[in-house]
């Protein structure tokens, strides 16, 4: 009772979320139409009760007022029905669309409210945020508020009912309201039980792969291999294998649940008979008249609305437990935020290059034992380029994303314009190795490097120039306003070359608004080492009055930094510049030297060397 307290408590507020007015009117509008089969079945009873003496006397004298008013009654029932149906329908549907609203924006805030990604990257909240998305897409979320009135309004017309089987035995609407609540908790406890195991561990989980195998099916970026390599059976074949290990978690509960829900519509049974039948005693009696019968047999059927209502109460239960993990989904989420640390007293000012600071930082992935970062202690002093070398799996990409703030470390500080990387993001720039291509125009993919500057076409130009993109612009159909990806009208895809500058140009705007600190984490991995050299020195060269760090495996294209700092086991193994670490000999000068002689053969083999690694 308390878990299906909270879900009602949940829904109210996302309701009152979607609309606080409109939310009251619907619900006024819902219980007043509910209540219109109580007046129909009263004015009902009057008029059989009138009709007879109205015939005998003539509809001039009193009682033929008295079934005329009846009539009256009735007519205006029926016409205050169709008015409110209409009414309360325009209202429904605008709630409808605006609670769908609401929760879309209480999942999306709640996901992207925490400073960091780990709480993304926990298996159980990765398989609530799929189930979620999963309930988002089917056409009865679209219909939760049109649901929810459907069953208000069956439960006021029921209340009715109740109210008037008072008069004829103050025990009759009890036996049917318990028969009747009997049938509702089974169906309850079926319909909600099937939908809680979708957001179970293994169920959620499940569907998320038979999802993303449906993806590999039917969606381009997989297409070409899927074709080459045959993977057409396999995929299809795996894809019904993981739905249907989802659902059949679903279908056993529901068989059981569905036995016992049997047993219940038989106790229904027993109750309308037992009421009938002494209705019908009484009749026979001549205790109650005829028009008591008409009304009392009328509230005995109108009880069903006490009952189950059908699909719109089987969507509103699948409704209650959506808001309830919809609402608890945000209240986790929303304790991350704590994790943030109060910010230090600021070292820098908030324009120009910052400074970096890393004390004794630890830092363990969840689900693993050995740490990723050891006791590691970095200072880069403001202005400084820095390049970040070691093998893969040394800590690096860690390093960055601990710096960025996507992470918090197990122990020790982390300081980045004095201040922690949370409360730094606006001084911070950043392309990852797998940085996003936005399906959005050219103007939005190098304006995000600052929101400020993304309608300042001289900005924007100036950053896509600066990256080597100048010709870029010219070649869009529509200018900034060019989508970059395939499938839309007047849109144009990108090689992988002019992504690389497009992300370079996004940076190069992140500087120009205000970033202090830029960090380039091997997003040119896909270029050679020649590319990827000349734009690392060209990028050296346009922040030359900017923080900077480099990550990249290749050395030579890192060796003009003012400092190079060589990670691995997680720990900083050497630090020093380009030629101290070849003087020192250590493992940067054997990881360059056999960098060197691979680039050597390779420019030997194909023609291409300059004799310089």
């Amino acid at each position: 009772m308390r878990r299906r307290l909270r879900r009602w408590r949940a829904l109210c507020v996302l309701l009152w979320r979607a609309g606080r007015w409109r939310a009251v009117v619907v619900g006024i509008l819902a219980i007043t139409q509910g209540l219109l089969p109580t007046a129909l079945i009263l004015a009902t009873g009057a008029l059989v009760a009138a009709v007879p003496d109205a015939v005998r006397q003539g509809f001039d004298s009193p009682e033929g007022d008295r079934a005329l008013v009846a009539l009256g009654l009735l007519g205006a029932a029926f016409v205050g029905g169709a008015v409110l149906q209409t009414a309360t329908s325009h209202w429904v549907r605008v709630l409808d669309n605006a609670y769908a609203q609401a929760v879309h924006d209480t999942v999306a805030k709640a996901a992207l409210g925490p400073p960091g990604i780990a709480r993304l990257e926990d298996p159980d909240v990765a398989n609530e945020l799929a189930a979620l998305e999963e309930v988002e897409r089917t056409d009865n979320f679209l219909s939760t508020v049109s649901n929810l009135r459907s069953v208000v309004q069956e439960r006021a017309t029921g209340i009715g009912a109740f109210i008037i089987l008072l008069s004829f035995a103050w025990w009759a609407p009890f036996v049917l309201l318990a028969g009747w609540r009997v049938v509702v908790i089974m169906i309850g406890r079926l319909v909600e039980h099937g939908i809680e195991l979708g957001f179970s561990a293994g169920a959620a989980s499940e569907m998320r792969r038979s999802r993303y195998l449906r993806g590999l099916a039917v969606e381009a970026p997989a297409a070409k291999e899927i074709r080459v390599f045959g993977l057409a059976s396999w995929v299809t074949v795996r894809y019904a294998e993981n739905w249907l290990a989802s659902m059949r978690r679903i279908w056993r509960n529901r068989f059981t649940e569905g036995i016992r829900t049997v047993g219940a519509v038989a106790a229904v049974g027993v109750a309308h008979t037992v009421v009938l039948a002494v209705l019908g005693w009484e009749a026979s009696k001549g205790t109650i008249s005829v028009a008591q019968v008409v009304v009392f047999v009328q509230a005995i059927l109108a009880t069903e609305s006490l009952g189950w209502v059908g699909d719109p109460q089987w969507a509103t239960s699948r409704a209650l437990v959506v808001a309830g993990q919809v609402l608890d989904l945000e209240r986790r989420l929303a304790g991350d935020r704590s994790l943030v640390k109060t910010p230090a007293t600021a070292a820098e000012t908030a324009t120009g290059p910052v400074g970096v600071r890393l004390e004794n930082v630890w830092f363990t992935y969840r689900g693993r034992h050995e740490p990723t970062l050891r006791g590691l202690d970095l200072t880069i002093p403001p202005g400084q380029s820095l390049a970040i070398v070691g093998e893969n799996g040394a800590g690096k990409t860690t390093l960055i994303k601990l710096l960025c703030g996507l992470y918090e470390p197990g122990d020790g500080t982390i300081r980045v314009a004095g201040q922690t990387p949370q409360y730094a993001r606006d001084r911070i720039g950043v392309i990852f190795q797998e940085f996003l291509r936005y399906e959005l125009p050219l103007r939005a993919n190098v304006g995000f490097g600052n929101l400020a500057l993304t309608n300042d076409d001289d900005a924007l130009r100036q950053a896509l120039t600066d990256a080597g993109g100048a010709d870029l612009l010219e070649s869009m159909p529509a200018g900034w306003d060019t989508v970059l990806a395939r499938g839309y009208e007047g849109s144009r895809d990108l090689s992988g070359g002019q992504w690389q500058k497009v992300a370079l140009a996004r940076a190069l705007t992140a500087i120009r608004g205000g970033a202090g600190l830029l960090i380039l984490d091997e997003p040119t991995a896909n270029l050679d080492v020649r590319a990827e050299t000349e734009l690392f020195d060209r990028f050296l060269e346009l922040t030359s009055q900017t923080t900077t760090i480099l990550v990249s495996h290749r050395l030579a294209s890192v060796r003009h930094a003012d400092r190079i700092v060589v990670i691995a086991d997680g720990r900083m193994v050497e630090d020093g510049t380009h030629d101290e670490l070849r003087a020192l000999g250590g493992r940067y000068d054997r990881m360059f030297t056999l960098q060197a002689q691979r680039f050597a053969a390779e420019s030997a083999t194909t023609g291409t060397g300059d004799g310089d690694a």
